[in-house]
């Protein structure tokens, strides 16, 4: 049979590839979404045992009412009309050792009562949730700034969305800093710590504030019928815009062929060609197994292997004989959280100390019909580690695990761990117990395929978070990513992904500006090489202070000695603001000195002003500027050698040469061939420079 072609294909039928394939298909687009399970929904999922229905993962979205995250994608893609949505308030309840707060989804209500118990901290209570609403605000004007086109230079940026950027910038744990000392109200107002993997001290604050304002402030919802009704109303959509959808079809190959992508093939041996490709599958396994390392530059790969994936899962799914509600259990979604140390909670978390770590207990017959008349539904959570009893008992094999007795009892003791809590608050809970099913870390392997059973994609730490993510858009050029591992977890968070994926592909295949320019395309994940130029002199003298370090090009990794090249150097000190100049004075050497044998010209752009989260964009914009610049040159010459351009990242090289405001006007340094200063000037005209070169060259 020959081998189909569509304008899309989309790896795996999650929330993220869903959304995306749905936005692509009505924009007339001929999508074919490749699902490896039976059915769409990734995590956004159900199974069904005697009568009972569960849910894989969803507790509650945020932002399903007007000005929420997750309201414009529901309602562009005419989900509100086939899924009802029903609020939840109190959104949980929490219970610590010393108290029980019902947290209410009003934010005003839920200050309110954490005042009530923690009286001596309303100030900082209060100014704790004034400073994450303004996040929240200033996180959706930078959105919107985008989208319209509006958003200012980067070194702009820091008046225009400052609480935004310092959120982004730093761990929960420190945000709190600035408002509550009491251990245990920053504990308690921490509850959802869990929602994201990482306690507080880790967790990148803006992670933390952005679906706690949109929950508060925009709802916090569970569809009826689940996470899986928004999986099916998305499927439907696809197929009534012409999209299709294959199931148990694994992809395991993208075909790169001249840095592009031509097809994919599954593991039943189904061959389909596409003019882009969007895989909502783990990053990971997209890029280094479908696409491989030889076709990706080596630190977009060693950055992708040293990324950390997030933490994972263990849950026990109970079918009951009796209606909690009729029993007197009025709870939706109940922690059960044993101390105020969230680091020392993680801690157990991680090691797997099940009698100990947070739980969460899901009472859903209290929001849907998921029992037969007279039952209910009740679910165990907690986070927990892929290394757990040596993966789960596994020791690595997990083919065949679920089959495997050391499997099966670590899986046991674990989940029969929760049942003692949850029995502890649940009298006679195990006489009542008529289906249980135990899920654990190498379950979401199974079914969802993310590298070990990863529930949040990679971490969502400080460092990476927002523009220190990996990108959608990728080093080959046609190939796009979506889900937790681009955006970060949480059902709102793939749906976003797959909108603004969505977006980005489309602008791609009509050549027009990406509306959605929030992420770069990000080639290097390891930390920003901050390596300056050490003794450079303070003032403009012309003797011979020697440039003995090496700097680094952008774009190119080419290493410069700059007092051993041997012939003389133009250094061209700017920032963004005066690029154009500085191209001008290159422009104007290079059409009378061309070749770079006899003169190097070294563009070195001051960056201090750009703040340290959109040093990724800086490297992008000089990626780009490389490229252009390559693309004018002669084709007799080197781009490699011809083109020189090195960040400031603090502004101290251009600091030492003794230049300042190089924001209204380049820095002009000459070397010499012995590596001596020979002249230094500020000036946007080319004559002065190209006059003294030819001195020097005589």
């Amino acid at each position: 049979m020959p081998d189909e072609h569509f304008d899309a294909v989309v790896i795996g039928a999650g929330l993220g590839g869903l959304t995306a394939a749905a936005y692509l298909a009505r924009a007339g687009k001929r999508v074919l979404v490749l699902e490896h399970h039976s059915v769409p929904g990734g995590y956004a999922h159900e199974f069904k045992r005697a009568g009972f229905r569960f849910e894989v993962s969803l507790h509650a979205i945020d932002g399903v009412a007007p000005g929420g995250w997750s309201y414009p994608i529901l309602d562009e893609l005419d989900v509100l009309n086939k899924v009802d949505f029903r609020r939840l308030d109190p959104f949980y309840t929490a219970k610590f050792p010393d108290h029980q707060l019902d947290v209410h989804s009003d934010p005003l209500a839920y200050e309110a009562e954490l005042i009530r118990n923690f009286p001596d901290e309303a100030a900082g209570i209060r100014s704790l949730i004034d400073s994450m609403t303004k996040v929240f605000t200033e996180t959706r004007r930078f959105w919107i700034d985008g989208e319209e086109g509006v958003r200012p230079p980067l070194e702009q940026m820091p008046s225009r969305y400052p609480q935004m950027l310092k959120a982004m910038n730093q761990s929960w744990a420190n945000f709190m800093d600035e408002h509550l000392t009491d251990p245990q109200a920053r504990a308690v107002i921490s509850t959802l710590w869990g929602y994201f993997g990482l306690p507080p001290s880790k967790l990148n604050a803006a992670t933390f504030i952005l679906p706690w304002v949109s929950y508060h402030y925009f709802g916090a919802f569970y569809p009826v019928g689940g996470s899986m009704a928004m999986s099916r109303a998305l499927a439907v959509d696809i197929t009534d815009h012409g999209g299709e959808i294959r199931y148990r079809q694994t992809v395991t190959d993208i075909e790169i062929r001249d840095g592009r992508a031509d097809a994919v093939s599954t593991a039943k041996g189904l061959r389909v060609e596409a003019g882009i490709i969007v895989s909502n599958a783990n990053a990971p396994d997209t890029l280094l197994e479908m696409i491989g390392r030889e076709h990706l530059p080596a630190d977009y790969s060693k950055g992708i292997e040293e990324t950390a994936p997030s933490l994972s899962n263990l849950v026990v799914y109970l079918g009951l004989d009796t209606d909690l509600g009729a029993d007197g259990w009025p709870h939706h979604e109940y922690y059960q959280v044993n101390t105020y140390d969230l680091e020392a909670d993680h801690h157990d978390s991680v090691s797997g100390n099940f009698d100990k770590t947070s739980m969460v207990m899901t009472h859903y017959s209290h929001v849907d019909d998921v029992a037969p008349d007279g039952q209910s539904v009740l679910s165990l959570f907690s986070i927990a580690p892929w290394e757990h009893a040596e993966q789960w008992g596994t020791n690595g094999n997990v083919e065949d695990y679920s089959t495997n007795p050391a499997y099966i009892k670590a899986k046991e003791l674990a989940g029969d761990a929760l049942v003692a809590r949850a029995e502890a608050l649940l009298p006679g809970l195990r006489d009542k117990i008529v289906v249980k099913e135990i899920a654990t870390p190498l379950t979401n392997l199974r079914y969802s395929l993310n590298r070990n059973g990863a529930i949040y994609g990679s971490e969502q730490s400080v460092d990476n978070m927002y523009v220190a993510r990996l990108d959608r858009r990728t080093p080959i050029e046609n190939v796009f990513l979506a889900g937790a591992w681009t955006f970060g977890g949480g059902q709102s968070a793939a749906l976003l992904s797959g909108r603004t994926t969505a977006r980005t592909v489309l602008a791609y295949l009509n050549g027009t500006a990406d509306p959605d320019p929030a992420i770069p395309l990000v080639y290097d994940h390891s930390e920003v090489d901050t390596e300056v130029v050490p003794g450079m002199p303070g003032n403009t003298s012309t003797s011979g202070t020697l440039f003995s370090t090496p700097v680094t090009a952008i774009e190119t990794g080419r290493s410069l000695t700059l007092n051993q090249v041997g012939h003389p150097l133009v250094l061209l000190f700017h920032t963004q603001d005066t690029a154009s100049s500085a191209q001008s004075i290159n422009e104007s050497i290079r059409k009378h000195h061309p070749d770079p044998n006899v003169i190097t010209v070294v563009n070195i752009v001051d960056l201090h002003a750009v703040p340290r989260m959109f040093r990724k964009i800086a490297e992008r914009a000089m990626r780009s500027s490389f490229n252009e610049a390559a693309a004018s040159l002669d084709s007799s010459f080197n781009p490699d050698e011809c083109i020189v351009i090195v960040a400031d990242w603090d502004g101290s090289i251009t600091k030492a040469m003794g230049f300042e405001n190089v924001d209204d006007v380049p820095g002009i340094a000459i070397l010499d061939a012995k590596g001596d200063i020979a002249q230094t000037e500020q000036s946007a005209d080319p004559a002065t420079t190209l006059a003294f070169l030819t001195t020097i060259l005589e």
